[in-house]
């Protein structure tokens, strides 16, 4: 009897946990402990993308800052088409 009511009391701690933070239309709710955003902050900024413009030397390695190595840009290579083929999902 005792893991019949420890389950129920735990599965309606979660469901109730499940819905933490979410209102109707999946909004969520503004911050406890900080200013709400203005509205001028919720509006989408369409603003070009910078791009780094590396000089890369020959035979030198260069890593981004989560260790990765970037890779040297070709652009006197033509990109094949023909040889690129159709990827079936899954």
């Amino acid at each position: 009897m005792k893991t019949v009511i420890k389950t129920a009391i735990a599965f309606s701690a979660f469901t109730a946990l499940a819905g933490c933070g979410l209102r109707g239309g999946l909004e969520r709710p503004p911050p406890i402990l900080s200013d709400p955003p203005t509205e001028e902050a919720l509006v989408p900024v369409d603003a070009p993308a910078r791009i780094a413009e590396l000089n890369f030397e020959q035979g030198r390695t260069y890593y981004n800052s989560l260790g990765g190595e970037i890779p040297k840009p070709a652009p006197d290579i033509d990109v094949e088409e023909e040889g690129m083929t159709e990827v079936s999902p899954g």
